[in-house]
Formats: structure tokens, sequence, C-alpha cells
């Protein structure tokens, strides 16, 4: 991902918080595993300062995953909530043409 691209992620992710949250309040049952989802744009060589000012964080690489930029999820719910705010968010950068994945941690 280089410089321009970046710069054209905020309206984006903006566009996809707002899709995850009315997912989240669409969602009644909060039941379920609390997991860790999260949406995440890889990032592979982009240096820190690229993304300062960008909602979320930019984790490094490691044996299973590249550099990926991890966003922000500022909607309630840690069970079923979340996840199909996180599933909205997904789509919704996906439809724009954002590569990107859902990152499950489990606890």
């Amino acid at each position: 991902m280089n410089k321009e691209e970046i710069a054209a992620l905020p309206p984006k992710i903006e566009i996809a918080i707002k899709a995850g949250r009315a997912a989240a309040d669409a969602c009644a049952d909060d039941g379920g595993s609390a997991n860790c989802d999260r949406v995440v744009i890889p990032m592979p060589g982009v240096r820190e300062s690229w993304v300062k000012g960008l909602r979320g964080y930019l984790q490094q690489a490691n044996g299973w995953h590249c550099r990926g930029f991890h966003l922000d999820t500022p909607f309630a719910g840690i069970g079923n909530r979340r996840y199909a705010g996180v599933q909205a968010m997904h789509k919704s950068l996906k439809d724009q043409g954002v590569a990107c994945y859902v990152w499950y941690q489990m606890d």
C-alpha cells in the first residue's frame, strides 16, 4: 500500500465504522464469546508515520501475518454484536475496494 492509497482511507474507514455501528445496534443478542474480532488492512512495508491519525494501530509483522493496520471498533458489544459490527465493517471496506480481512482472536 502506498501513501496515496493510505491518504484515501479515512473516508472509507468512517463509512465502514458507520456500517459496523448500525449492524451492532441492530443485533439484539450480545451473547456468545467475547472475541477480539477486528478488521485488518494489510500494510507490509508501511511506516508508522504514514498511518498517523487513522483510527486504529499498526501491528508488527509476525510469523503468521504481515504487518497490518487494525481498525478501531467504536461500538458497543463484545459477543454477537461485535461480530456483526466487524463483519459489516469488513463488507463495507471490501465493497469500497480496500483489501482487508477479519482478525479473530479467541479468549
